[in-house]
């Protein structure tokens, strides 16, 4: 799977940090894939956490500071991934054939990226369309 504009939401900051989550994604995937030793797995793991953290950190303050009406089903969301993510990490120690990414990579990416980020970016758009505007730092 490749990155497509159609996934990207329509702020601009938001969709390089949903690339650079996707990316990351598929480095684990190819790693897997190639039958990397697990030092270099959990090295890829370790940076997908960390990207991860950081973008949900941003999106949720963006999403405070704007008073989103479903910012609490938003961040019980994030809350579900963070410990998805460690799920993750365990189940790939065990199994190391990418099943659990798999998952994951459908959870994170199809149904919080292309239906609940769509959600806030739609009400983002219209109640502070220069947020929608601005180009990415």
């Amino acid at each position: 799977m490749k990155w497509d504009s159609s996934f990207a939401i329509g702020i601009e900051v938001i969709d390089n940090q949903h690339r650079k989550i996707f990316e990351r994604l598929l480095a684990i995937e190819n790693s897997i894939a190639k039958r990397d030793p697990w030092h270099v797995l959990h090295f890829l793991l370790s940076q997908l956490a960390e990207s991860m953290k950081f973008h949900l950190a941003v999106e949720e303050s963006l999403l405070e500071v704007t008073r989103y009406p479903g910012l609490k089903g938003h961040l019980e969301s994030h809350t579900r991934i963070i410990d998805q993510m460690a799920e993750l990490e365990e189940k790939l120690k065990r199994d190391p054939s990418g099943e659990s990414l798999v998952g994951f990579f459908e959870d994170w990416f199809l149904r919080h990226v292309l239906s609940g980020d769509r959600d806030y970016a739609d009400y983002l758009k219209v109640e502070f369309p220069a947020i929608c505007r601005r180009k990415a730092a």
